[in-house]
C-alpha cells in the first residue's frame, strides 16, 4: 500500500496474551479509506513476534512488522515507528489494548480534515483491569480544545490508544535528551506536536486502556520515588524546551508531582530513606491538593 490515508503503530513487548484482540479490533475498522497497521515489537522474549508474523501473512497487503536486533527501549521503538509511517496521519496503540469502536479511526480522521488548525486528536478511554474489575472506570476530559500550555500545564494525560495525529508535524531530527527518557516520548510527542497547532477532545470512549501486572503503568507504579523524580526532570527540560513561555504552567505541574510524592512519602513511612528529598517536597507543597489527600479523596487523572 503506497499511500493510505492512516498509519496505525501498535507498540508491543511480551504481548503474547494480547495481541489477537489488538490487531482484531483494528483490522475491523469500518473505514472509507486505506490504512495501514504498523506492529513494532521490541525483541519480545515470548510469542508476540510471532503472532505479529502470522497476522502479516494473513493480511500482507495490510499489516507490517518491524522489529528489532536487539531491545531498544520505548522511546526509540516509538520514534523508529513513527517515522516509518507513510499515512498522513498517525494512530498509535500499545499492545495490550485495544480500539473498543469499529468507527474510532473514521471518526478521528473526519475531526482533523475539518479544522487543518488541529494537529492532535484524542478522546475518553475505558481504563479496564484485569485483576481488579472494580476499579473499572472511564478516563475523561473535561475541555474540548487543548493547547501547549495545557499539556505543559498536566503533563501526560492522553492515553496511547486514543492519540491520533499529522504525520510530517514535528522534525525527523529528534533532540538526543529525549533519549534520556526511554519511556516518556508519549508525553514529549504531545508537546512537540502542540507547538505548531491544537489539540481536539472527541468526548466520547472509542478504546481500552488495559491495566495489568506486564503493564509498563504497572511498573512505574511500582517506582513510584523513580517514576516521579523522572517526571519532574522532564517538565523542567520541557519548560526549557518551549523557551520558558510556560513557567508558570511547568511551576504548577512540578508542585502537584511533589506534593503527591510528599504524601507518598508519609503515607509509607519511608521519608527516611529520602531526606533531602522529603525536604525538598515539603518546601513545594500545593496544600489545597494534599488536603485532599490526607482526607483520602482518591486523587487519579486531573481533569485536564
Amino acid at each position: 500500500m503506497e499511500s493510505p490515508l492512516v498509519s496505525v503503530c501498535v507498540f508491543t513487548y511480551n504481548y503474547e496474551k494480547y495481541l489477537h484482540q489488538t490487531i482484531d479490533s483494528i483490522v475491523s475498522q469500518q473505514c472509507d479509506f486505506d490504512f495501514e497497521i504498523l506492529i513494532c515489537d521490541d525483541c519480545s522474549t515470548d510469542n508476540t513476534l510471532k503472532i505479529a508474523n502470522q497476522f502479516q501473512k494473513k493480511h500482507p497487503e495490510l499489516i507490517r512488522v518491524l522489529e528489532h536486533a536487539e531491545n531498544l527501549g520505548g522511546t526509540k521503538n516509538w520514534i523508529r515507528a513513527i517515522q516509518s509511517c507513510k499515512g498522513k496521519y498517525i494512530a498509535l496503540m500499545d499492545g495490550d489494548d485495544y480500539f473498543s469502536d469499529s468507527t474510532k479511526l473514521k471518526k478521528q480522521v473526519e475531526i482533523m480534515e475539518r479544522d487543518n488548525t488541529l494537529v492532535l486528536c484524542f478522546h475518553s478511554v475505558d481504563e479496564i483491569y484485569d485483576d481488579a474489575p472494580e476499579l473499572n472506570k472511564t478516563v475523561s476530559f473535561e475541555k474540548e480544545y487543548y493547547d501547549l500550555g495545557d499539556f505543559i500545564k498536566n503533563g501526560w494525560f492522553v492515553r496511547t490508544s486514543s492519540t491520533f495525529f499529522r504525520n510530517n508535524v514535528i522534525s525527523n531530527e529528534i533532540p538526543q535528551w529525549v533519549h534520556e527518557y526511554p519511556y516518556r516520548f508519549d508525553t514529549i510527542l504531545h508537546v512537540m506536536l502542540c507547538q505548531h497547532g491544537k489539540a481536539y477532545n472527541l468526548k466520547e470512549s472509542l478504546s481500552v486502556w488495559r491495566k495489568h501486572k506486564q503493564g509498563m503503568s504497572n511498573w512505574l507504579m511500582r517506582n513510584q520515588v523513580e517514576n516521579a523524580q523522572k517526571k519532574i526532570d522532564l517538565a523542567n527540560r520541557l519548560n526549557a524546551f518551549t523557551q520558558f513561555e510556560f513557567k508558570k504552567e511547568s511551576a504548577y505541574f512540578i508542585a502537584q508531582e511533589k506534593t503527591m510524592l510528599f504524601f507518598y512519602f508519609l503515607r509509607n513511612v519511608v521519608f527516611w530513606k529520602h531526606p533531602v528529598l522529603f525536604v525538598n517536597c515539603f518546601l513545594k507543597i500545593d496544600y489545597k491538593l494534599l488536603f485532599k489527600l490526607l482526607k483520602g479523596k482518591r486523587h487519579g487523572i486531573k481533569n485536564a
